[in-house]
């Protein structure tokens, strides 16, 4: 593939949208851009946490809340225009997660990779699955793998990636589930009718299978995108 490509997968908490986004990049060598990781760096680096932007910014995370759309785009546009230098292909978890960052990020990129290779994909699930999805998933304390709760994970101990101890995040409670289920709706599912709007199509692929079932569909209609 030699057009670099993005693509941003979108679904509630807990549809699987870091456990695609790592497929299509081994699958597909695309570069996985996680906007959780990159605003973890910031809030949890032992060297920024006198910093009142940083503090202001790590209450909102841990109260499940969305941080500040002016400084996640700033961290994401500054990442997405080190990654074009290098030719890289993206694929997005979630991201952009409100109007704001929409507005603020999507007619950037536009400028640099070209709105024709710019792919958008929702993994639907639905809340309640969201909610037990969260409630029960762990993360491995080494590689931040993710596991998705289902009958071939429930019993793992250790991250089938890198042999980690897997742990379940103090984030994961259900009062906080809900409240992110809840910025979802409010403030990223707006997003949908922007993008609508400026011509791109929403593809819905199902999330209730297994991760390797969503991901044939995922990769089968990525490929034929690719293709043409």
């Amino acid at each position: 593939m030699n057009t670099p490509r993005i693509v941003i997968l979108y679904g509630f908490p807990g549809a699987g949208k870091d456990t695609q986004a790592e497929i299509i990049e081994e699958s597909l060598d695309f570069q996985q851009i996680s906007s959780s990781q990159l605003i973890e760096e910031q809030i949890f680096n032992p060297n920024l946490q006198n910093d009142s932007i940083v503090q202001r910014e790590r209450k909102l995370y841990e109260e499940g809340k969305l941080c500040t759309p002016e400084w996640v785009t700033d961290i994401i546009n500054k990442k997405v225009a080190e990654m074009h230098e290098e030719k890289r292909s993206l694929v997005f978890s979630g991201s952009p997660r409100t109007l704001y960052e929409a507005e603020n990020e999507i007619p950037y990129w536009e400028s640099i990779y070209g709105k024709e290779n710019i792919f958008i994909l929702l993994i639907k699930i639905d809340e309640a699955t969201s909610i037990f999805r969260n409630t029960h998933r762990r993360v491995c304390s080494v590689c931040r793998h993710p596991i998705v709760y289902s009958e071939e994970s429930k019993n793992l101990t250790l991250c089938p990636m890198c042999g980690g101890i897997l742990k379940k995040r103090l984030l994961d409670t259900e009062e906080i589930m809900k409240t992110r289920v809840k910025e979802y709706k409010e403030r990223t599912e707006p997003i949908f009718s922007y993008l609508q709007n400026r011509g791109y199509k929403v593809v819905e692929v199902g999330g209730e299978d297994s991760p390797d079932g969503v991901a044939r569909n995922i990769i089968n209609y990525l490929n034929g995108q690719i293709e043409n």
